[in-house]
């Protein structure tokens, strides 16, 4: 076999609500593993199969968008040299966030989020780009084991192929919850709202909700929610967790595995271990940079990089929805590639001057929100706002594999035979962006640029 065991992946995106009904029930589930009560709609999960492919189109037209136009906006700001994003888990709990938005509110977080003519459909949408990319990793390791049988090596393990979506929503458990909001938590999402005191036990509430992410992402994302992050004013934490885990489709040897110099994006130089291979790959030179698609097991989740043969900063200012880096190559070339190493973990930093300047500003007025969706009559008559919007995020790159995770807190008070040309050689010694996308889709799951690949971060 190709592939071998290594590091787990996911991205958890949670967002919180601060300040606003259905019937509650007690539920369990693998990700809800003790009974909490839960208000929640009899609808049962709309099916893939029943949802248009020109719907799931326009979801993933809407968020390589978005993840475009943020990435934008965080790439300008005073940051550690790495970035790293998770538009996907962004959008899809933003998604949810906006089933309980009216008026304005709404009509600027489907601008921010880029709906555009897919506004009316974008919950089915998302709901049919989620199940599409939760039946990644049990077609490609149906794929290996059948390839590993037809060979008599060694079955691959299937916890080495993971690429689930999950949700769950936490709210408090004196409000009640707008019935159109919980069908449509049904219907898209496959969850209810959890109740919880926050008023009163708050500090157990955020216990609680970070186990949850923890236990969602195998422990790569802890304690997402920092104490203070909610407190007795917080109404409702809605969470979304992608957890992404896929061997290489063609492994690094590790014994061809050197150090070599890695040039910063400040003219320094270190020295850090480059993966070294030669291999048939999607590859093309627009003339901006050199973009090679890595494909991950299965053939259908891909990782891109784009070395720009100039200045990073000015190649990321040009990137449209047919770049490279969102859109990966299809010519094929035989490329000699020398890749650094990676793990980075990113800090905690706030999207919420982003979400503010692509036009989502009424949703953090506190005086103006309006999230009457979620629930039009509190009973302490609070106003719903979301007062920031945080994400953390990681990735790891080795011999074996690509593990990625981000968590992002929405706080209101997710080849031929033929004869080959020559090989054309591509050593990423310099700052460069990464992307990882799913192929059938092209939606974009990761998107960021590494400029020390020796930094590790937080």
């Amino acid at each position: 076999m190709r592939h071998t065991t290594f590091l787990a992946a996911s991205a958890p995106l949670l967002l919180a609500l601060v300040a606003c009904g259905g019937s509650a029930s007690s539920s369990t589930s693998p990700t809800n593993p003790t009974s909490v009560p839960v208000a929640k709609s009899s609808l049962p999960r709309d099916a893939a199969s029943s949802i248009s492919p020109a719907s799931l189109a326009g979801a993933v037209t809407a968020n390589n968008a978005f993840a475009l136009d943020l990435y934008s906006r965080l790439r300008t700001t005073p940051s550690p040299s790495n970035i790293l994003t998770s538009p996907i888990s962004a959008s899809l709990a933003l998604t949810m966030t906006y089933a309980g938005a009216q008026g304005e509110t709404a009509s600027q977080m489907a601008t921010a989020l880029h709906y555009g003519s897919a506004t009316s459909t974008i919950f089915d949408g998302q709901n049919a780009l989620s199940q599409a990319l939760a039946s990644r990793a049990a077609t490609a390791l149906a794929a290996d084991q059948k390839t590993a049988s037809e060979s008599g090596e060694p079955a691959p393990s299937a916890s080495d192929y993971q690429l689930q979506v999950v949700n769950s929503v936490w709210g408090e458990q004196t409000y009640t919850w707008e019935t159109p909001f919980l069908d449509t938590l049904a219907k898209s999402y496959g969850t209810g709202v959890y109740q919880q005191d926050f008023i009163n036990q708050s500090a157990a509430a955020l216990t609680t909700i970070n186990d949850w992410v923890s236990a969602a992402t195998s422990d790569k994302i802890n304690d997402l929610l920092t104490p203070g992050s909610i407190d007795d004013t917080t109404r409702m934490v809605l969470v979304n967790a992608i957890h992404l885990k896929f061997p290489w489709l063609n492994t690094f040897n590790a014994t061809a595995t050197l150090p070599a110099p890695f040039t910063r994006a400040d003219g320094t130089t270190a020295s850090t271990p480059f993966m070294n291979q030669v291999q048939t790959f999607g590859y093309v030179d627009d003339g901006q940079a050199q973009i090679v698609s890595l494909p991950l097991a299965g053939g259908q989740e891909t990782v891109v990089i784009a070395l720009p043969h100039g200045d990073l900063a000015t190649y990321e200012a040009g990137l449209t929805a047919t770049s490279g880096i969102v859109a990966p190559p299809t010519a094929q070339a035989q490329v000699t590639l020398s890749l650094p190493k990676v793990t980075f973990t990113s800090p905690s930093f706030s999207l919420a001057t982003a979400l503010q300047a692509m036009g989502m500003t009424q949703a953090f007025d506190k005086q103006n929100a309006d999230f009457l969706g979620l629930c039009a009559k509190t009973p302490d008559g609070d106003r719903l706002y979301i007062s920031d919007v945080l994400q953390k995020a990681m990735i790891a790159m080795q011999e074996t594999g690509v593990e990625a995770a981000a968590a992002t807190a929405v706080v209101v008070a997710g080849s031929s035979v033929s004869q080959q040309p020559p090989p054309v050689t591509m050593t990423v010694n310099r700052p460069y962006l990464i992307s990882i996308v799913d192929g059938p889709t092209g939606a974009v799951l990761f998107l960021g640029h590494i400029e020390d690949p020796t930094a590790t971060g937080s």
